[in-house]
């Protein structure tokens, strides 16, 4: 009977509690027994429903399949003799993803396209001013955060794609575009060929998705400074566990090459589930295929926090898909799919 009262928690104390007086009035004991045997297995299946619900909502499963990801790329670096400093980077770099992820006002950013739009708006201007604000000739994306190198361009590009994602025509779209351009700009300024082409994926499938004119116009200028950066790009030295960790894996042995495609595959799982979670999938579909060459570093699975923290970040700027739907007229709600949990049984005596 304590066991089940400690599942129930503090939401069925009072459920708890009769069920604790009639175990105690209860007079045989194999009745007694029963009775609590009872209560201990509904207690037990209301926990597996509740758990099951959280597990369902798409950012849950975002965290989830983040943290499986890393972790077990971590034992593959383990495993194949990486350095230690690489495995405890990748570790803290979770940690503070998630504990970011859990700060921000995740329902808020669901339900306000103008607040994603705006936040667009600000990391595209953050992206321009670090990029204008260096002497060399080409901007570097990387900045250093006490001793830890940060690449801003990683960490922030995601995330603003998905939240560009405007599907209402309302005062949003303007800071959403504003941001993207903002975005080409620094992309520009860093001569960054392999970014480029991500946003120009993106926005491609985005106008065709949406069928957008605004959005063709920006998917055109991202591919023209895509198409004219590759002209002198050229593909960067792999680096060990970094880079290429697919093919490091397939090397190792058949096994463990599959269980790494796997895990590449696994950050596209919240869009496999969720409707509204497509355009995160689109974006890092795109990036995990631009991986796969070795022109980006192997997101999640090889060693770089920046894309770690950048997928909780680009997560949390998933809409509840409520923005595009009409408003309900006179006399005509919009129902809500709500979820209640199972009904615990009542006790015999009170």
């Amino acid at each position: 009977m304590g066991a089940a009262v400690r599942i129930l928690g503090a939401k069925q104390a009072t459920w708890a509690q009769a069920m604790q007086a009639e175990v105690s009035a209860i007079e045989s004991e194999r009745e007694a027994f029963g009775f609590a045997w009872g209560c201990l297995l509904t207690a037990l299946g209301h926990a597996l429903v509740e758990t099951r619900h959280v597990l369902a909502q798409v950012q849950n499963v975002g965290v989830v399949t983040c943290s499986g990801a890393v972790l077990f790329g971590c034992l593959f670096m383990v495993s194949a003799g990486a350095p230690g400093h690489y495995v405890v980077m990748n570790l803290v770099s979770l940690a503070l993803a998630v504990a970011t992820f859990r700060l921000l006002p995740r329902r808020r950013l669901q339900v306000d396209e103008l607040l994603r739009a705006r936040l667009s708006f600000a990391m595209g201007a953050l992206l321009l001013i670090a990029s204008l604000g260096q002497t060399a000739i080409v901007a570097t994306p990387w900045l250093r955060a006490w001793t830890v190198p940060v690449n801003l361009t990683w960490l922030l590009l995601p995330a603003l794609l998905v939240a560009a994602d405007v599907k209402s025509r309302t005062s949003a779209q303007p800071w959403a575009h504003g941001g993207l351009l903002m975005a080409f700009g620094a992309l520009a300024l860093q001569a960054d060929a392999v970014l480029a082409t991500l946003a120009a994926a993106v926005l491609i499938v985005r106008a065709w998705h949406h069928r957008s004119r605004s959005l063709g116009l920006h998917a055109l200028a991202a591919s023209a400074i895509a198409m004219h950066l590759s002209q002198g790009w050229q593909a960067p030295e792999p680096s060990r566990f970094v880079d290429l960790v697919l093919q490091s894996g397939f090397e190792q042995n058949l096994a463990i090459g599959l269980c790494l495609a796997l895990l590449q595959l696994l950050p596209l799982w919240p869009a496999l589930r969720h409707p509204q979670a497509r355009g995160h999938g689109l974006v890092w579909g795109v990036l995990v295929a631009l991986s796969l060459p070795g022109w980006l570093p192997s997101p999640l699975v090889g060693f770089g926090g920046s894309f770690i923290v950048a997928y909780l970040l680009s997560l949390a700027m998933v809409g509840d898909g409520t923005a595009a739907q009409p408003a309900a007229g006179p006399g005509r709600a919009v129902a809500r799919r709500r979820w209640d949990p199972p009904a615990l049984p009542r006790t015999g005596q009170t």
